[in-house]
Parts: structure tokens; C-alpha cells; sequence
């Protein structure tokens, strides 16, 4: 019998297996993107420019917007290679890598979770590894406490984690996976009757 604790874990380990596959999948979509777009100075000097205007507190100069191509190419590499890595442990969750693939291009066409692509990628994997360590008692309820900060992308500053917009985020995760597992499985089931149905008609 599984006890109630056990379930807890396991649904906290699958939560950061598919946080984490997103965080490395998104990252690397947006580092293919950046491979495509011009690298020059002209438009290094443009962005700048906007940069400053929105943010002028933050002082930037055409040098931040320029990227090497080889460095943009290895964190691609990178991040396929640990978005992989995190798909394997999913799997050991009972997720399936179509499944998991298939709700990372979801949220990243934004069609479900745009809270997890606008920013929870970003916080999500460390406050989910936190509760994890929690859950196993490999730290205590302050530590996990202090690992729930958002920090503002425009001052920088640490403030106390939005945990109703976490609660909600973490159901429609949830909520995404089931449904895009049970449509797969109903496909499949739809194309093995349809299968069958031609088999038995071919030995008539």
C-alpha cells in the first residue's frame, strides 16, 4: 500500500522532472532562435538603445546584445543534452518522453501553462528540488522557506514567492499531462481498433 508521504514524493519527483525538462527545452528553442537573428553592431546599438529607455536604471551598451555564435551553439548542445536527461527520470515517473515532449512544445507555442513559460521556468526548478529535499527530510521547513523568492526582473531584488500563483500553476501542469497522455492513449487505441477492423476485413 502506498502511503500518503510516498505519493507526495512521487508527485513532487515527477513535478521537477517535467519543470526541469521544460526550463532546458525552452532554453535551447531560445538559443536556436538567437542563432538566427543578426548579430551586428547596428542592431546591437538599437537594442541598446531601448534597453535604456525602458530601463535606466540598468545601464547597457551594444556590447550586452552581441553573442558569439559557437558559445549560443554549445548552450543549444547543453541544454538538449539535459533536456534528454530530465526526460529519462520523467520516464522513471511513468511519463513518457511523447507525452513530455509533446506538453513542452504545448506550453512553448503557449496554447496552455503561460505562467511556467513567462517566468516559472525560471524559479520553478529550484523551489521544486527545495521540496523535494523536504519531502525526503534532507533539509528543514526555513530552508525551504528561504528558497521561495522571486527575484524582479527590472529592480533584481528578492521578494517572497507568489504561492498562489505556484499552487495554480503546478494544477493546470497537472491538469496538461493528463490530458495530453489520455489523448495519446485514446489515438492509439483509435488506430489499433482501426487496425484490427481492417485485418478482419482483409480474411473475409
Amino acid at each position: 500500500m502506498i502511503t500518503k508521504n510516498i505519493k507526495r514524493k512521487i508527485r513532487v519527483f515527477r513535478l521537477l522532472a517535467i519543470v526541469q525538462a521544460y526550463h532546458h527545452y525552452t532554453m535551447m528553442q531560445l538559443n536556436r532562435q538567437l542563432l538566427q537573428h543578426d548579430n551586428s553592431w547596428q542592431h546591437a546599438e538599437h537594442l541598446s538603445h531601448w534597453m535604456n529607455v525602458l530601463m535606466p536604471y540598468k545601464e547597457s551598451s551594444p556590447t550586452d546584445f552581441l553573442h558569439d555564435k559557437d558559445e549560443v551553439s554549445d548552450k543549444v548542445l547543453d541544454n538538449y543534452g539535459e533536456y534528454k536527461k530530465w526526460i529519462s527520470i520523467a520516464e522513471k515517473s511513468g511519463i513518457t518522453e511523447k507525452t513530455l515532449t509533446a506538453f513542452c512544445k504545448n506550453v512553448d507555442s503557449l496554447q496552455s501553462v503561460f505562467w511556467l513559460k513567462a517566468f516559472g521556468h525560471i524559479f520553478y526548478p529550484d523551489w521544486l528540488a527545495a521540496l523535494f529535499l523536504y519531502v525526503n527530510n534532507a533539509i528543514s521547513k526555513t530552508e525551504l522557506q528561504n528558497t521561495f523568492v522571486e527575484y524582479s526582473l527590472f529592480s533584481g531584488k528578492a521578494k517572497p514567492a507568489n504561492l498562489a500563483e505556484f499552487r495554480k500553476t503546478i494544477l493546470d501542469i497537472e491538469k496538461t499531462i493528463s490530458q495530453i497522455a489520455c489523448k495519446q492513449i485514446c489515438r492509439g487505441v483509435k488506430y489499433r481498433n482501426r487496425g484490427d477492423l481492417m485485418f478482419i476485413q482483409g480474411i473475409k
